[in-house]
């Protein structure tokens, strides 16, 4: 099992790589991910197609990490991300994500923008 900081860094690359299988695997098969707004996806299908979605959307997202604090099973990160979306090219975009880890994966995330 990787530590909270390790699994939260796989997946920056994942999302800086465009991977929504990537990401997805990070995730255990009974995972909760809310994306900033409070939709919640439920289950590591629902969470690959929400990352596919985003990616077909954004392309790569690139997340710069400001500050991490680490527990025994959980990361709180507050990152700034960028990332181009309709032709225009957003930079510094300013966010929390709350991660929690269990045997088979992140089993709760929670991003807030």
């Amino acid at each position: 099992m990787a530590t909270p900081a390790e699994a939260f860094e796989a997946l920056r690359e994942a999302l800086a790589k465009a991977d929504a299988d990537a990401a997805a695997t990070l995730y255990a098969p009974d995972a909760v991910y809310f994306e900033p707004g409070d939709v919640a996806h439920r289950g590591r299908d629902e969470i690959r197609n929400y990352f596919a979605a985003y990616f077909a959307r954004r392309g790569p997202v690139e997340v710069t990490v400001k500050r991490e604090l680490t527990a025994d099973s959980s990361v709180l990160a507050e990152w700034t991300s960028s990332y181009t979306e309709g032709g225009r090219r957003w930079s510094g975009t300013p966010g929390v994500s709350v991660v929690e880890i269990g045997r088979e994966g992140i089993t709760y995330h929670r991003d807030y923008q």
